[in-house]
């Protein structure tokens, strides 16, 4: 089930109107409404379960270190809203107001903008029109306190917080936040806070096999610009020094184990996923001890147990004999995945790793059961998500000797539009299947394939 926006506009408009306003007022304060620069204008709406995600996500980040607390609880009041909790959403908005207040900052009347834009929507989506009209009156007062500067279309505290939270979400999102942190920086070239967010944004859209070396260089300079400008972040430093082996071939494993070690005396988690996708290059039973030694010291922490579940995959599938060495990791990997999402009980990764490591553990049936609960749920996923639930289920029904199916499923992920590599996969497979000439299905595939525009 997606989130619509409009729906609940509609469904606004009647509550509204039951209480005595012609249509034609109410009809009026949303076309006002419209015109807002705020997270219920930038179309963010996504799947509910992209949202719980995210929701997830957040409630991971530690309010004590988080440097983007406004534009944190902004969203999380987006989110709660879009999720039917008007009361949540009104009371992580007022936290950011707050947050403003106590900070006195010269930006705090820009800042403001955004946040009773995102007021005046909740409350005109709960029916109160009254209130919502105080709040546009206060944001088009501080439009008029705070231009934007001449030559920018938007304030840069206005651009810089919707590139923010557009990296939050899918990858033409995260394209698009590419732009506006980009146009911040053009009015405040020196602010920190729109460059760790460029260079979030952009190591987060493109993955650097596939760049163009004009654009390898650009994410490694602008990481730098980020590193240097918050040495204290290992979160940055290891994304810089990770990025730096990838584009550069450097030996960084001294510096990634210092920072580790940094992480675990300090707390500092959100750097850990790097620094084992790192060592993971080197060797994944470094990740693994590593990352059974946060474990140790961090044993109520779900993101490190998220993170050793996730090493100890990465072993099973770089274990291509079928045995029983690899049988007893993807058992114990399974156990630590069975953990991992009571925590994350709506993280679509977590779950499809959970299946393939019941099916790698030889517990098929199991992860049918999981695959044939995505499938029941489908309508929740956006296209992206369900490409990659119908290629890992052809991928389990592959292993399971369940051939017709399985290219059925890769069919359906390459007939969603969207240009992923999950589709990009399926049609690799569909190909080979094709050009293979003994399968029945040949000629229907190559027609398929075809038929969705698909050149040889």
């Amino acid at each position: 089930m997606r989130y619509s926006h409009k729906e609940q506009i509609n469904t606004a408009r009647r509550k509204i109107s039951q209480t005595g306003p012609p249509l034609t007022i109410i009809m009026d304060l949303e076309q006002h409404l419209q015109k807002l620069e705020c997270h219920f204008t930038w179309e963010l709406g996504s799947s509910k379960n992209e949202l719980l995600i995210l929701l997830s996500n957040l409630n991971d980040v530690s309010q004590e270190r988080c440097t983007w607390l406004i534009h944190y609880y902004n969203l999380l009041g987006y989110i709660q809203q879009a999720l039917g909790s008007n009361t949540e959403a009104l009371m992580y908005l007022c936290k950011a107001e707050s947050v403003m207040q106590e900070q006195g900052t010269e930006e705090a009347g820009v800042r403001l903008q955004v946040n009773k834009a995102n007021l005046a929507w909740v409350y005109f989506l709960m029916g109160k029109m009254d209130e919502s009209k105080k709040y546009l009156e206060e944001v088009k007062m501080l439009q008029q306190m705070h231009p934007a500067p001449p030559g920018c279309a938007l304030h840069p505290e206005v651009s810089g917080e919707k590139g923010w939270t557009l990296v939050k979400f899918n990858k033409s999102k995260k394209r698009q936040a590419i732009d506006y942190l980009k146009m911040a920086l053009k009015a405040e070239p020196a602010r920190k806070e729109w460059h760790k967010g460029l260079a979030m944004a952009m190591s987060k859209t493109y993955t650097i096999y596939n760049c163009p070396p004009q654009l390898k260089a650009e994410i490694v300079k602008q990481l730098k610009t980020a590193h240097e400008q918050e040495p204290n972040s290992l979160f940055f430093h290891a994304l810089y020094l990770e990025k730096r082996s990838e584009v550069h071939r450097e030996d960084n494993e001294r510096q990634m184990q210092d920072l580790l070690e940094k992480a675990i005396e300090t707390g500092d988690l959100e750097c850990l996923g790097t620094i084992f996708r790192y060592f993971r290059t080197i060797s994944v039973d470094k990740a693994i001890d590593e990352a059974e030694r946060a474990r140790k010291k961090f044993p109520t922490s779900n993101r490190v147990l998220k993170y050793l579940a996730i090493c100890k995959k990465w072993k099973v599938f770089n274990m291509k004999e079928d045995n029983m060495e690899r049988r007893t990791l993807a058992r114990e990997s399974t156990e630590l995945f069975e953990e991992v999402v009571k925590h994350y009980p709506d993280s679509l990764r977590e779950k499809i790793a959970l299946a393939s490591m019941h099916d790698y553990a030889g517990n098929s049936e199991r992860a049918d059961e999981i695959y044939q609960q995505f499938l029941l749920q489908m309508d929740d996923f956006p296209p992206h998500s369900k490409q990659y639930i119908y290629y890992s289920y052809a991928c389990h029904l592959y292993m399971c000797r369940r051939l017709e199916e399985s290219i059925n499923h890769h069919m359906k992920v390459a007939e969603i539009p969207d240009n992923t590599i999950d589709k990009q996969k399926s049609i690799k497979i569909l190909k080979k299947t094709g050009m293979n000439g003994r399968n029945p299905r040949c000629e229907e595939i190559w027609n398929f394939l075809e038929r969705i525009h698909i050149d040889d």
